[in-house]
């Protein structure tokens, strides 16, 4: 996901390539890029709904709220909302330049402008600045151990130019870094 498929290219040990390809199956989310296809123009919305909403947004906002005995609802995301804006045209719901048209335009009955016009707060963590900083030697000892190298799936010369490149801080490769050092760390207990 955090790659490009050049970039995957250039991470993979030739074996390792071979090997996917040897393998390959359909996707597991398949399906839901086949209605998503018949989705048209709102394709995108749909493939994040049955995705990156359920399988990320989601799954975080229930485990936090669970962790400190919390009930937690989306209220946006009720059966009826949805299927009503499922049939509501997309300049509806977005145009180039704005979000949420139509839930803002009902907004704009009950909050003030500074509410509606404000930017918008994530939740994201300072990542990168961790991994430059207090995970810096946890990079190095999870990503360029005998056990990951001998692995042979990824490139020890492109593991080595990421870091390199994230700790100078050339490029941002926080969620690529982030994610081969969960792969490892996940293999490794399987060992």
């Amino acid at each position: 996901f955090f790659f490009t498929q050049n970039e995957k290219t250039a991470l993979y040990t030739e074996n390792f390539a071979d090997n996917i390809h040897k393998t390959l199956s359909a996707s597991s989310y398949s399906t839901y890029w086949k209605d998503a296809f018949h989705a048209g123009n709102q394709a995108m919305l749909q493939a994040d709904l049955y995705t990156y909403l359920t399988d990320d947004i989601l799954v975080k906002v229930d485990r936090m709220s669970m962790a400190h005995s919390l009930e937690v609802r989306s209220p946006l995301l009720d059966q009826e909302v949805i299927a009503f804006m499922a049939r509501v045209p997309r300049a509806f719901k977005y145009t180039e330049s704005n979000s949420k048209v139509l839930l803002r335009a009902l907004a704009q009955r009950y909050l003030p402008q500074t509410i509606l016009n404000r930017p918008k707060q994530g939740f994201a963590i300072p990542l990168g600045a961790w991994i430059r900083g207090p995970l810096r030697p946890w990079v190095y000892d999870v990503l360029c151990s005998k056990r990951a190298e001998q692995r042979g799936l990824f490139s020890t010369k492109r593991i080595h130019h990421m870091i390199d490149a994230h700790m100078a801080q050339k490029r941002d490769f926080s969620q690529q870094l982030w994610a081969l050092m969960m792969l490892e760390a996940w293999l490794s207990q399987r060992d």
